[in-house]
């Protein structure tokens, strides 16, 4: 499963519906270092490598879901990242 959130695209995809917390990032993401962690406006973390999202970590997104709230990313420059396909990746884990 991947995730978009405008034109980045995530393929690792985590859900843990115990804390309710998403995160998605790509799988190569090069090179990151000390200050390529930042904030949306939402207060969820992003991480950036070479001037691109490589993770972003979303807190509460079912209860945001279930509030009727859409899920976006709005950027420090006020772009906001909308994702049609985010609903799907969270799913509660399946007991092993």
């Amino acid at each position: 499963m991947s995730v978009t959130f405008g034109d980045y695209t995530f393929d690792r995809v985590d859900y843990d519906d115990e804390f309710d917390i998403l995160r998605i990032w790509r799988s190569d993401p090069g090179f990151v270092g000390p200050d390529d962690w930042d904030a949306s406006r939402e207060d969820y973390s992003l991480v950036w490598s070479d001037g691109h999202i490589v993770s972003i970590e979303i807190m509460s997104p079912r209860l945001l879901m279930d509030e009727g709230r859409e899920i976006v990313v709005t950027l420090e420059d006020g772009t906001v990242l909308r994702s049609a396909d985010v609903e799907a990746a969270i799913t509660p884990r399946r007991a092993a």
